[in-house]
């Protein structure tokens, strides 16, 4: 199965064949990389810094790549 995104004017897109047309997302996730897309740089950085880089979780202290 083909699938492919990217941002077209600052919107997440999709399409499900290499010359399918381009349709924006409209799910949750879109919507938030959407408004990520619209920070600065920073502003994104202190965002991500909420979650453990490795696992995603919303515990920034995770200790997922412990080797305790």
């Amino acid at each position: 199965m083909y699938y492919e995104e990217k941002f077209i004017n600052g919107v997440l897109h999709y399409r499900t064949s290499p010359s399918g047309e381009w349709q924006s997302d409209t799910s949750a996730r879109s919507l938030a990389a959407n408004v990520l897309l619209g920070l600065s740089e920073e502003k994104r950085l202190s965002v991500f810094r909420l979650f453990c880089t490795h696992c995603g979780a919303n515990d920034p202290t995770c200790k997922c790549w412990n080797d305790e």
